[in-house]
Order: C-alpha cells, then structure tokens, then sequence
C-alpha cells in the first residue's frame, strides 16, 4: 500500500537522490610532473649592419613587436629568431633596454636625436624619460646607432606604448 500523503512521495524522492549523490568517482592520483628540460645557451647576436642611407630611408628591421603582460615586457624579436633584438621592460621605477649594443648609443626619432648609454647591454631610463615618448610617438620608426657604425631600425607599434603606461 502506497501512503497517498504527498511529503512521503518527496522524502522517497529526496532520499534516492541522496544515494545517487553519494555515488561519486574516487579521485585517481594526478601524474607526476614531466622533468624539465635543459636550457640551450643563448646564441650570441650578429653584429649590426652598418647603415648606408639617414635613418629616415632605411628599412625597417623585419620583425615584430611582442608583449608579455606578466613581465610587463616589450620585446623585438627579428624574423627567424627566436633571440630579441631589442627588449623594453618596466624594472622598478623605470625601463630597462636591453640589447647587444654598447657604449653611447645614438636613438634616431621624428622629433630629434639624443644619446643613450648602453653598459653591459643595457640602458635604464626613468619611467618619465622624454626620450621614452619620443620613441613612443615617432613617426612609424625610430634608430638606435652604435659609435662603430652598426645600427637597428625599428618599427613604432602599440607594444612600446604599452610597457611605458604600465610603468608609470
């Protein structure tokens, strides 16, 4: 005989559902990590072509702008290489430059030039360095020239605008 009172119908019902929930799948052990692989040593750079036109007429490096937002890094990486050409990283209360370039560097911009000093391949600029901005807002490139003739010529893109916001 069935009970016609509708709460024993619902506690029936809600006691099955409670053996079924019960019924869960026993975790399994998750697989030990993969070991991690040896690093290959960095390559070192091919030195800087020497330029043969003002910087306003050469072309552009080919390559692209890539942006870490974790480190908050811009990074120019030349096709074919896997090795940045130039990097622009929020360090602190500043950007620090890095690249195979060395001593008193020229940095070429539609709004003029200035000099940037590179010791151990590396330049640090204070977050609010006009010369931050004026890469930033050059005309579609900008140079950066070596005293013994090598130099890079660099697109402008969103990425440089990117890493010197977030820095300041």
């Amino acid at each position: 005989m069935i009970s016609k009172h509708p709460n024993f119908r619902f506690g029936v019902a809600g006691a099955l559902m409670l053996v079924v929930a019960g019924c869960t799948a026993i975790p399994q052990p998750e697989a030990p990590p993969p070991s991690p692989r040896p690093v290959a040593p960095t390559p070192t750079p091919a030195p800087l072509p020497t330029p043969t036109a003002g910087w306003e007429d050469r072309t552009v490096d080919a390559g692209a702008w890539r942006y870490d937002a974790g480190s908050r890094t811009a990074a120019f990486v030349p096709t074919g290489s896997a090795n940045p050409l130039l990097s622009l990283t929020c360090s602190g209360g500043g950007i620090r430059m890095s690249s195979a370039l060395a001593g008193n560097v020229s940095l070429r911009t539609s709004a003029g030039a200035d000099q940037i000093r590179f010791d151990n391949g590396s330049a640090n600029l204070a977050n609010r360095d006009p010369r931050l901005d004026r890469i930033a807002f050059s005309r579609g490139r900008f140079a950066l020239e070596t005293p013994g003739g090598g130099a890079m010529t660099l697109p402008v893109q969103s990425e440089i605008g990117r890493v010197i916001e977030d820095c300041r």
